[in-house]
């Protein structure tokens, strides 16, 4: 098994398209070498006079950067997509009213259209369209004392982008009582481990052990985080209050194995983590597609999206513990129905039973993903403790491709134990979120293309329930021009 990251492919963890040019006569046209970085430089087109201004939304990872600068500005998300002003707007555009913003609006906008390299257009009216306010929120990104190395990439993707954010170590979170009063957003940065070590940190044995400045240490002063003791995780105490932050409406976010933490400690129901046995994914690029459109953590994005995966864990989704079937799984859906009806042979054998006349089975009907088998009134009476309503279940927001799409770039072997498998779900919890990647969307400063996965939860965490059939509870009715709201 490689020790590393097999799959570097540099478009594809971009999301930008690339194309392999095979005539050498492209290097032939005129080149100058550049002395700085290339910049796009954007403007704001239109009348001097505007009901609103639009920006579309097309995971451009700086969207995010002018989102907090002008966080006293504000701001609407598109939850469909619209046409305005003879251009197409996708779902999660921004829209910006020039009523209730400062006067200085478009100077502002011009200067940081300018800057970012974005696109503005004065509307002469506000889209009709439903929308919701797109917020500036207060983000901790915790680190863990057992390892600092793997949120470190989202702490430069953060500073680079001047995303603002309070870096905490997991102790904090049993010693602040009441995280909702503070933030809005909680990432665990990704942590290696079981979950109960995750939870408990450095076992308590011996002596304390500092990460601070000292005779010894003389360099630990100037790091994001000090510590007189970097035993002991966030326990028992710190699980209580994340749970009572879910509850009072905050977002907490699980990068890859550490999703561990909430499903084996029960902060969650419906998403369980599946052995894989044949699997070998070892920080691959595979291919997803976009499985629930509507959600506000998929703004912006295409109908696919390459991710980088590295081999665990692989999420299942059922709404009623495996009793009613696995709504998550590769094909488990259509397993049944496409199996052999007499239950006997090989793939490759006749399917005849012998002795008897054969009975075809019932034709079931199509499942779509994240659906699971019909249940009789039986069945859903005996479940019915365990079925979370329609607004509060789990929702698969991003899925992995077939097998036979899956590999984009690096190693692969036993994929169909990931095939059709959730990679971003999100599970409300009394008036917030839960959010599972089981990809790492922050990576080694590489991939870029799945930045805004994580962006648009942030901006949207208090309207995730936005383009469900059933909104979640509390969720804030969607504002639209013709409401006058």
């Amino acid at each position: 098994s490689p020790y590393d990251d097999t799959g570097w492919s540099m478009g594809a963890m971009r999301n930008v398209k690339t194309v392999r040019v095979t005539d050498a006569a492209v290097l032939n046209v005129p080149m100058t070498l550049l002395a700085d970085p290339a910049k796009a430089t954007g403007r704001v087109q239109g009348p001097a006079t505007a009901a609103a201004y639009l920006i579309n939304h097309n995971t451009d990872n700086t969207l995010a950067t002018f989102r907090f600068r002008l966080k006293d500005v504000k701001m609407f998300a598109a939850e469909d997509s619209f046409k305005a002003e003879d251009r197409q707007f996708n779902a999660g555009s921004f829209i910006i009213r020039t009523d209730g913003n400062p006067g200085d609006l478009r100077t502002r906008l011009e200067s940081a259209a300018s800057d970012l390299g974005f696109n503005a257009y004065a509307a002469a009216a506000i889209p009709k369209v439903a929308m919701h306010e797109l917020a500036a929120p207060r983000i901790a990104l915790v680190h863990s004392w057992l390892n600092t190395q793997t949120e470190g990439w989202y702490r430069i993707a953060f500073d680079r982008l001047q995303i603002p954010y309070e870096y905490i170590s997991d102790q904090k979170l049993r010693s602040i009582g009441d995280l909702r009063a503070r933030y809005d957003v909680i990432i665990l940065g990704p942590t290696p481990g079981a979950s109960q070590r995750v939870v408990n940190g450095l076992p308590k044995i011996g002596d304390p052990i500092p990460w601070k400045q000292s005779a010894l240490t003389p360099n630990l002063g100037s790091s994001p985080d000090t510590t007189d003791d970097m035993r002991g995780g966030m326990g028992l105490e710190g699980l209580v209050n994340v749970t009572r932050f879910v509850e009072a409406g905050g977002l907490f976010v699980t990068i890859a194995g550490n999703g561990s933490v909430p499903i084996d400690y029960g902060l969650i129901d419906g998403v369980s983590i599946v052995q894989t046995p044949t699997l070998r994914a070892r920080g691959s690029i595979l291919s997803s597609m976009i499985a629930d459109k509507r959600s506000p953590i998929a703004y912006g994005y295409g109908d696919k999206l390459p991710l980088y995966f590295n081999q665990s864990p692989v999420f299942n989704v059922s709404l009623t513990g495996g009793f009613g079937g696995g709504g998550g799984g590769g094909g488990a859906f259509g397993a049944e129905a496409a199996g052999r009806p007499s239950g006997r042979g090989s793939a490759t054998d006749a399917d005849i039973p012998q002795g008897r006349a054969l009975t075809p089975p019932p034709v079931r009907p199509q499942m779509r993903p994240g659906e699971e088998p019909a249940m009789t009134d039986e069945m859903r009476e005996q479940m019915r403790g365990y079925i979370p309503p329609a607004e509060m279940r789990p929702r698969i927001v991003v899925r992995f491709a077939a097998e036979s799409d899956l590999l984009i770039s690096g190693m692969l072997a036993g994929g169909r134990e990931l095939a059709n498998r959730p990679a971003v779900v999100d599970v409300p919890k009394g008036k917030g979120h839960v959010l599972l990647f089981a990809n790492n969307p922050v990576w080694r400063n590489q991939t870029q293309g799945t930045y805004f996965l994580l962006f648009n939860a942030m901006l949207n965490y208090d309207h995730l329930g936005a383009g469900r059939t059933t909104p979640a509870p509390g969720a804030a009715k969607p504002k639209t021009a013709e409401s006058g709201e």
